[in-house]
């Protein structure tokens, strides 16, 4: 039986062309107050919880690329250690639900403080009412897992970049020329989710390794490890995995490593091609570099723009988390403890349901 997990992943094809169609539209101009704020010479602080703040680390790489002086910092931590990084700046609250408890605070400590430019899903949610800018993602909804909302807001950001560095014309007509690959590459990796199986049943925690935007690849590809199969794994940056880390290399490591057309590449690829040679098992995710050999599996992706191929690098991630539930006897999606939306910082209401 298809599950809404399932139905989310195989939608994100028609939720990013109804993305696009809204920032092309009736969302651009929301797209460009934001990036007239975004550009008056102002710090940028951009802020987020779990994959809404994953999501908007393309956006940091983006405008750190263009001189623009951009930090993500975790909402957590704003709220309670780092508010005073605000002082004299824009900053952009990312939120799937828009009522994430940090998220809501961060709206009441911030409010008269700094502009806020809010970036949600829900056009009637805290952030959405409150920011003095709302840009709505558009995306179709997800059950729980961040799916299609994730992939949504990524490409969201990546058009509001376009507006902030002038290039969004350029953005856009990308966006729309890869769509059609991003549903085939959909098909593609779901289609062969047994592919998966000798690599994940070992009962290692998978180690996510990435540069640059890809980083955003790393950790929400963890945290769908988390949240769908219930599996322990470790995101990190693989210029620090290579200083220590490396050590915890066997027979039983697993390892994703992307490796996104761009100035790191052959570096990425390189660390894969040492992985193996130190005996553990690899899979690289991205497209096959034509002066580059590697024995390591590929779960192939096309050749896209670097700041857009998180886009693209989670879709494998999202196929591998649903054959590790289906292998574990998880019914893919469920939550056993989390909600939907957090709503308090101390306490779990307690155990949401009897799945595995």
């Amino acid at each position: 039986m298809t599950t809404n997990l399932e139905r989310n992943i195989f939608s994100q094809g028609d939720s990013l062309a109804a993305v696009l169609l809204h920032q092309r539209g009736q969302g651009a101009p929301a797209l460009r107050e934001a990036a007239s704020l975004l550009r008056s010479g102002k710090p940028i602080l951009i802020t987020g919880i779990g994959a809404s703040f994953f999501a908007s680390l393309p956006l940091e790489y983006a405008l750190s690329a263009a001189v623009k002086d951009a930090r993500a910092i975790e909402a957590g931590e704003l709220l309670h250690y780092r508010s005073n990084a605000v002082r004299d700046s824009v900053a952009v609250l990312v939120s799937r639900s828009g009522e994430s408890v940090e998220i809501a605070r961060l709206l009441e400590a911030l409010k008269g403080r700094t502009t806020i430019i809010g970036v949600s899903n829900e056009p009637q949610s805290q952030l959405a009412r409150h920011a003095d800018i709302s840009i709505h993602v558009g995306s179709l909804a997800d059950e729980i897992v961040a799916i299609q909302t994730y992939t949504g807001t990524l490409l969201t950001l990546y058009l509001l970049a376009g507006h902030i560095t002038d290039t969004v014309e350029a953005n856009e007509a990308t966006a729309e020329k890869l769509l059609p690959a991003f549903a085939t590459a959909v098909e593609s990796h779901m289609g062969r989710l047994h592919e998966w199986d000798d690599f994940l049943n070992v009962g290692s925690p998978i180690y996510l390794l990435a540069r640059g935007p890809s980083c955003a690849s790393a950790h929400e590809g963890a945290l769908l490890l988390h949240e769908v199969a219930k599996s322990p794994a470790v995101a990190m940056a693989a210029a620090s995995f290579r200083h220590g880390p490396v050590e915890v290399v066997d027979r039983q490591f697993r390892g994703l490593i992307f490796t996104p057309h761009g100035r790191t590449q052959k570096l990425n690829l390189s660390l894969a091609a040492d992985l193996t040679r130190f005996g553990g098992q690899v899979r690289v995710i991205g497209p096959p570099h034509p002066e580059f050999e590697t024995s390591s599996p590929f779960c192939e992706l096309p050749v896209v723009p670097e700041s857009l191929a998180p886009l693209f690098e989670i879709v494998p991630v999202q196929a591998a988390a649903l054959r590790m539930a289906e292998l574990h006897g998880i019914r893919p999606g469920s939550f056993r403890y989390a909600p939907q939306v957090t709503v308090d910082e101390a306490n779990f209401s307690g155990r949401c349901s009897d799945e595995k």
